[in-house]
């Protein structure tokens, strides 16, 4: 490195009255200015070229905090230019890495890009290796800025080769950690959610180990990467705290970070449905935005705003809005550009508008999103998902339409199938939950029964099923359980990406031949799996338009083909049905048979399900929306018949679920003669506990009390467990005095036949994306085979008798099934003056022998 400046160029920066020149536009120098002037004019008579190079570059530092941005970058340059007369390549390296950075933060990216390749252009070593791996970061951000994710993730993973290989150097960590929060960004930009959080982790986990090594600043900047990542995977409540965290460490610290983490904030609040106060804290940043001229960022807060505005159904103001952020933003190919042809385009088809113009928006969406260097996972079937409101075949023909759909599903699927923490699945497929539904309706259209089906299996039981697939006891609770999903693999997400440019053509006007229809995601059980379940199978979901909800219904009956039905759901149950979706559950009482009578219409529609007789009934298997386990469904309806009459019901998470319960090997039946003993788990502060004592101790293979769920272990060759206890609400993770859980339950041998009697055993939480995890679930995944288990709000005394005269049938040699419909018959007819809840309130899940 040379240690004399040998231009007249560099010459004139060593001069003072050169460095401190008024700047066009600037306000006048105050006083202190000129007193640094003074003071530099003279290390400089004296040649003290050190010390004015540090003088330099913390006047330089001084301008910045005030906003003087011109001035900083011409002291930098400066104090760089001085650190070279004085051989300080230290300096020298230290203010090239601020001049670069400080470049691309005032959008001088062709600057900033050169001075970073003057960093690498120096031989790699322990001097030179914390200059290597910040100029590799920060042009992985540049690369960020105009979209190359991938390669700027490329340089990210140099830079982390350097970060390893010189741990030991001063502030390494600092910078590894820094270069992880920019990878984990490249990730997230690129829709890769699963490594942008593992990524994200990472540096986390490097921070906490290196506490005194990591300022404020970086501890800010990796809570809001997570608060933006919680939001995404639809889990706002812990973004929000995570946003204010950051806040908190940026205050005094970084003021445009911190302005910047308010503006992600009113996403976060629209997200948790506080819409007024995303919209107040919108308008006062806007405010406080133009008062200060900061055009570009004002043009992010009226993005957010549109946002907003577009979800309350106010499609031609969000259009406004979008318009107005145009204003201050550059019309390019920038993550910002395309929000803003993605708000213009959703406006346009949701108001009426022209839809050539909107499908031109979404054409250089797809375009950009799905080039090489880009292959932005979320922007391609999000826009791809939008195409589907361009009605007129000229703009989009039908076919090309239907691909669109089924890419925009098999994008939101890929994404989902890249994460393996199950709360992130789950949050995902849950804010996806209008692709799903709008791809229901788009093979139900189109009449392809069997992808419907396909479509309501996805996601239905992801925890559930990999647990029974795996077949190994668990080590801990099931939400804190990663899942190991398929690979989305390279080759399928570069068909979606091609995908998305032949629509991108042909949005544009282009040829519509030869648009490839992508393969479903996913699968059903085979023909031969699903004649073993039951004479019919039914699936059932709801989906929530702005015509209000409607109910989609997939039936097979055993040796036929798929049917599927969407309908709109008729006034009468509208309102129940939106309860039950917000989690809401049925009243035990209260309800008329008229509503009963329109839920069975609405949610089991096919008469083929009803053929059934009192004398011959059918077995019936049905697979609820999330949202739809507390519906007793034996009693409902069809005219005056009750599904208890013709039908003996079996409730299942998902159809795989089923399929692998069914496929189990028996438990060996116990030696000699007679049943296995029941064991138990009695709440003695029921009410019922006598008539449950009584029932148990009638069992042919005896009864043995256990004091605890780890006694079941001791039973030899069980035939079955019996619990009781008290539930409060769906989704209660605890039944009995004795605390038998999910996970307690999930862990053990168990018998099998299992009876839960209580409230809300077989229910879990009703949200529509994760797996019904319930008490019930968690007999399942612990061995046994047939779960009796309630669903609702039933009454100690019915469920104690339903339960005792299930566990005599069951003795006399019927299978589970067919004794709980017995039971509840022969309740509802001594007792008429039960609710439905008190005699259909116990349901069975898994193979029901």
């Amino acid at each position: 490195m040379a240690s004399r400046p040998g231009t007249p160029l560099l010459e004139a920066l060593l001069a003072p009255q050169a460095v401190f020149r008024g700047m066009p536009g600037e306000p006048a120098d105050p006083e202190i200015w000129e007193r640094a002037a003074r003071a530099a004019s003279g290390l400089h008579r004296l040649g003290r070229w050190g010390e004015l190079a540090g003088f330099y570059g913390d006047l330089a530092d001084d301008a910045w905090r005030e906003g003087r941005y011109r001035r900083s970058l011409r002291l930098l340059l400066a104090a760089r230019v001085v650190a070279v007369r004085a051989g300080d390549e230290a300096k020298v390296v230290s203010v090239t890495s601020l001049l670069a950075m400080r470049h691309r933060l005032r959008g001088g990216f062709v600057v900033a890009e050169t001075w970073d390749h003057a960093q690498l252009a120096l031989p790699l070593d322990e001097s030179t290796a914390r200059a290597h791996a910040v100029a590799r970061r920060e042009l992985a951000t540049l690369r960020g800025l105009t979209g190359e994710y991938q390669e700027g993730i490329a340089l990210c993973e140099q830079a982390l080769q350097v970060c390893r290989a010189f741990a030991d150097r001063p502030q390494m960590v600092l910078i590894h950690v820094q270069v992880l929060l920019e990878r984990s960004l490249g990730e997230r930009l690129s829709g890769r959610l699963d490594l942008a959080l593992a990524t994200l982790a990472e540096a986390r986990a490097l921070a906490e180990a290196h506490e005194g090594e990591v300022n404020d600043l970086t501890r800010g900047m990796i809570a809001v990467r997570e608060a933006r990542l919680h939001v995404m995977v639809g889990d706002p409540r812990t973004g929000l705290a995570a946003y204010l965290r950051a806040e908190d460490l940026f205050t005094g610290v970084s003021a445009d970070n911190l302005v910047i983490t308010r503006i992600s904030r009113i996403d976060c609040l629209r997200a948790l449905g506080r819409t007024e106060d995303a919209l107040a804290l919108a308008d006062e940043l806007a405010e406080e935005c133009e008062r200060a001229g900061e055009h570009s960022r004002l043009g992010q807060i009226l993005l957010e705003r549109a946002d907003i505005q577009y979800a309350s159904g106010d499609f031609a103001g969000a259009a406004a809005t979008a318009r107005r952020a145009g204003r201050g933003q550059r019309d390019d190919d920038s993550l910002e550009g395309l929000r803003r042809r993605r708000h213009l385009a959703r406006a346009l088809l949701a108001s009426g508008g022209d839809q050539r113009e909107a499908a031109g928006h979404l054409g250089v969406i797809l375009e950009t999103a799905c080039r090489p260097d880009r292959r932005d996972l979320a922007r391609t079937w999000q826009a791809l998902h939008e195409a589907l409101s361009i009605s007129d075949e000229s703009v989009l023909p039908s076919a090309v339409w239907f691909a669109a759909g089924r890419g925009a599903l098999i994008g939101a699927e890929l994404q989902r199938d890249l994460l393996s923490a199950p709360e992130a699945r789950w949050g995902v497929h849950a804010e996806r939950e209008e692709v799903y539904a709008a791809a229901i309706r788009l093979h139900a259209a189109v009449e392809d029964h069997d992808a419907v089906a396909q479509v309501m299996e996805l996601g239905r039981a992801d925890v559930l099923n990999r647990v029974l697939l795996d077949g190994s006891s668990l080590t801990r609770p099931l939400t804190d359980l990663p899942l190991l999903p398929p690979s989305a693999g390279d080759d399928r997400l570069q068909d979606l990406f091609e995908l998305g440019s032949d629509v991108a053509r042909v949005l544009a006007g282009g040829n519509a031949d030869e648009i490839a229809v992508l393969p479903l995601p996913g699968g059903l059980p085979s023909p031969e799996e699903l004649d073993a379940l039951a004479d019919v199978v039914v699936m059932v979901q709801l989906g929530h338009g702005t015509a209000g909800w409607w109910s989609s219904t997939a039936v097979r009956e055993r040796g036929g083909r798929w049917r599927a039905t969407v309908e709109p759901v008729p006034a009468r149950p509208a309102p129940w049905i939106g309860r039950m979706a917000a989690g809401t559950p049925l009243p035990p009482r209260g309800v008329a048979r008229a509503v009963w009578q329109a839920l069975g219409e609405l949610l089991l529609p096919a008469p083929e399900i009803w053929q059934g007789t009192p004398e011959a009934p059918r077995s019936v298997v049905i697979c609820p929306d999330p949202r739809l386990w507390h519906v007793p469904y034996g009693a409902l309806l069809r005219g005056d018949t009750a599904l208890v009459d013709v039908a003996e019901v079996t409730l299942t998470p998902s159809l795989r679920t089923l399929c692998l319960v069914h496929g189990r090997a028996r438990q060996p039946a116990p030696s000699g003669s007679g049943a296995g003993a029941a064991g138990s788990l009695l709440d003695d502060a029921l009410p019922a506990y006598a008539r449950e004592r009584a029932a148990l101790d009638t069992w042919p293979g005896g009864h043995r009390p256990l004091g605890g769920l780890a006694d079941v272990a001791e039973l030899l060759a069980p035939a079955l467990l019996y619990v009781s206890g008290h539930g409060a609400a769906p989704g209660d993770t605890t039944l009995g005095p004795a605390g038998v859980t999910l996970d307690s339950l999930a862990t053990l041998p168990l018998p099998e036949l299992l009876l839960l009697v209580g409230c809300w055993s077989a229910t879990a939480a009703s949200r529509y994306g994760r797996d019904p995890l319930s008490l019930a679930v968690g007999g399942l995944l612990g061995g046994a085979r047939t779960v009796v288990a309630g669903v609702g709000r039933v009454g100690e005394q019915a469920a104690a008798r339903i339960a005792a005269q299930t566990l005599r049938y069951v003795a006399e040699g019927m299978p589970a099934r067919s004794a709980l419909r017995a039971a509840a018959r022969a309740l509802r007819d001594r007792h008429p003056e039960l609710g439905p809840y008190d005699w259909a309130g116990m349901c069975v899940m898994g193979a029901g022998d």
